[in-house]
């Protein structure tokens, strides 16, 4: 899990935005083409503009079925990918804020010992 987690951090966050953004048009094209799918299945014959299949319209379907299983599972692994990058981006980001409040509270802290340092030094410059 390391090497995975390196490999989705080195991505570049406007290919993981564009990826993300990307999501909805490709789960909306694949629902379309099972709808496409089952459609040609419920008609008897050959889709519009199709050249008529020699082969038995039987093991057509099968084959069609088992690309649309196979398409299927393909987004469905890449949507999981995604939630993994996703996971990751926000522990991410969790961690980076925190280490920002972390250098903001340091920070303020020298601020505020560096005017102390400066207003003694005043007073003992003054006397």
């Amino acid at each position: 899990m390391p090497s995975l987690r390196k490999r989705l951090m080195a991505l570049d966050p406007t290919t993981v935005s564009t990826v993300l953004s990307l999501l909805p048009t490709i789960l909306e094209q694949a629902n379309k083409t099972l709808e496409k799918l089952k459609k040609n299945k419920r008609k008897d014959g050959t889709p519009e503009g199709a050249v008529a299949d020699a082969r038995d319209p039987a093991a057509r379907i099968a084959e069609l079925e088992a690309v649309v299983v196979q398409q299927a599972e393909a987004v469905k692994l890449l949507a999981e990918q995604h939630a993994i990058t996703i996971d990751a981006l926000r522990k991410e980001a969790a961690r980076l804020d925190r280490r920002l409040r972390l250098m903001t509270a340091v920070a303020m802290g020298g601020v505020a010992l560096g005017l102390g340092g400066l207003v003694i030094a005043l007073n003992l410059l003054l006397r």
